[in-house]
């Protein structure tokens, strides 16, 4: 779980939303979903898990012309 939450802030921090935000996209969580996972009052099944590490790779993916390519790919450090 303590990874979970750590990747979950990672990303967060690099697209520049709240925890909370992102997981209202990703799985309608209700708004205090994410507080109590931190305070160890519930935890997501793995079903939540892959939906949320999905939606992550999807957000860390670029729209361009030649259509969908990671961030490095868009600005030429791959």
């Amino acid at each position: 779980m303590e990874q979970l939450i750590s990747d979950i802030e990672a990303h967060c921090a690099a697209c520049g939303i709240s925890p909370q935000k992102l997981l209202r996209e990703a799985i309608n969580a209700k708004w205090g979903q994410w507080q109590d996972w931190k305070d160890g009052k519930s935890s997501p099944t793995m079903k939540v898990v892959d939906r949320l590490r999905a939606h992550m790779a999807g957000a860390e993916m670029t729209a361009t012309d030649h259509g969908l390519v990671s961030q490095e790919e868009a600005t030429g450090a791959a």
